[in-house]
């Protein structure tokens, strides 16, 4: 499942209201964080996780309404928080804050 794309805060808040664990990539082109994450689509797909991506050249309102600062930057949302964040992020940090907060919402979601 390749991830969706966020051109507006319109979208943003929608999806980021939805009930489901949200992870978005926001960059400024492909990078190979973006592509590492892509590539791990199919195992969040799976935990019912969904991801997007927000180009921060397209959408500079929604950059702004989350204080964007470094790109790559990564945040985790359920229920319309953000739950997590990482800025410039390697492979490593990418997987530990993903594993962190996914593991986290998804027991908690196993429990309900």
């Amino acid at each position: 499942m390749p991830s969706n794309t966020i051109s507006n805060c319109e979208e943003f808040n929608s999806i980021i209201n939805n009930g489901r664990i949200i992870i978005i990539d926001f960059h400024a082109d492909l990078s190979s964080c973006s592509q590492q994450l892509s590539d791990l689509s199919e195992t969040f797909e799976r935990l019912g996780v969904d991801l997007y991506n927000v180009n921060v050249d397209e959408a500079d309102d929604v950059v702004l309404e989350v204080d964007v600062r470094v790109i790559p930057t990564f945040m985790v949302f359920k229920d319309g928080n953000r739950v997590g964040y990482a800025e410039g992020v390697g492979a490593g940090n990418l997987h530990k804050l993903m594993g962190s907060y996914v593991a986290k919402w998804t027991a908690f979601q196993a429990k309900k």
